[in-house]
């Protein structure tokens, strides 16, 4: 009888364990921005709104035509260096967007990377079971090919001259793949989680879900480096999607709508846009934010995009008019 009475009591323990440690997961999932971060995330709103505020009212809101490459006297402010002026290395300054394109997609692709090389376009989608690599039509947003991979989180991806280089969530496996195949030509195993990935041209960036960027090594993917991104400096968490460039960093931060640009010398925010307005309504999946980013370097445009968007945003980006 006190057997019987022993492991009932252990069972009860055992039980109560695990629904407290199921509260506690869902607690997390629920709220799981701290209230330091939604501090500075609210800061950062702030700058948006207040240089929009300031914006004189008769300013254009029209779509413009797709700048092009013949025509850089045009757009001096993305053909160059993207937005990045050399007094903006330590003031944070409010970006802007005008969309020039809207591009249908699928909305089954739970977007985690994204990425133009070569004018072709790149996606990484996630979930276990659904993740895959796939190379999207730049014009038209349809899928030209698609391979699955299997039984992991695929996360972020990034190119790498005839290599695409994608990461995992929690599987802490990265694949090196040919790029006209998908075939995995390498694996790589890291510490901790991946989320984003972009290449600088000469290293690795990959995020972790913190404040934190590792600079890694391109082909055998050791850490050479690490910097917290701070926004006047106060650290900002949950660094997602990244892009690199021409010698910055642009990363999205997860469940915001905030995009950032990021000084990879100092770790320093020295651009906020707020791409709010870009999220499409009628989502009912609390998983549909924001997550995409790809640089098109032959005309200076971004294409903005989420997690099981309908639409991917052709974008020009510049500094807000104050």
């Amino acid at each position: 009888m006190q057997s019987r009475q022993a492991r009932l009591g252990v069972a009860f323990l055992v039980a109560a364990i695990v629904v407290l440690v199921a509260l506690v997961f869902i607690n997390r999932a629920i709220d799981p921005v701290s209230d330091e971060q939604e501090a500075v995330l609210t800061e950062m709103s702030d700058l948006t709104d207040s240089a929009q505020a300031a914006q004189p009212p008769d300013a254009p809101t029209e779509t413009i035509e797709p700048p092009q490459p013949d025509a850089p006297e045009d757009f001096p402010a993305v053909t160059s260096d993207a937005v990045r002026t050399e007094d903006r290395v330590t003031t944070p300054e409010a970006l802007s967007f005008t969309i020039v394109e809207e591009l249908a997609r699928d909305t089954n692709a739970f977007t985690q990377g994204f990425e133009i090389a070569d004018g072709r376009l790149f996606e990484s989608t996630g979930l276990v079971g659904q993740s895959s690599i796939r190379e999207l039509d730049p014009e038209t947003g349809d899928v030209l090919r698609s391979t699955p991979v299997d039984d992991v989180f695929a996360e972020g991806l990034t190119i790498v001259d005839d290599t695409a280089i994608q990461i995992t969530w929690q599987d802490q496996i990265a694949y090196r793949r040919d790029l006209e195949t998908f075939d995995i030509i390498e694996t790589y195993s890291y510490e901790g989680q991946g989320w984003g990935i972009c290449h600088n041209g000469s290293q690795l960036v990959m995020s972790d879900g913190t404040s934190t960027l590792d600079f890694r090594d391109a082909e055998t993917f050791e850490v050479q480096s690490s910097i917290d991104v701070t926004f006047r400096g106060e650290p900002i968490d949950m660094i997602n999607e990244l892009e690199c460039v021409d010698g910055s960093v642009w990363a999205n931060i997860w469940l915001s709508s905030l995009i950032i640009e990021i000084d990879p010398a100092t770790g320093e925010v020295i651009g906020v846009l707020n791409a709010n307005a870009l999220t499409p309504l009628g989502l009912t999946d609390s998983g549909a934010v924001l997550n995409g980013i790809a640089f098109d370097p032959s005309d200076g445009t971004f294409l903005l995009t989420g997690k099981l968007w309908p639409t991917t945003y052709r974008v020009q980006i510049e500094p807000t008019d104050q």
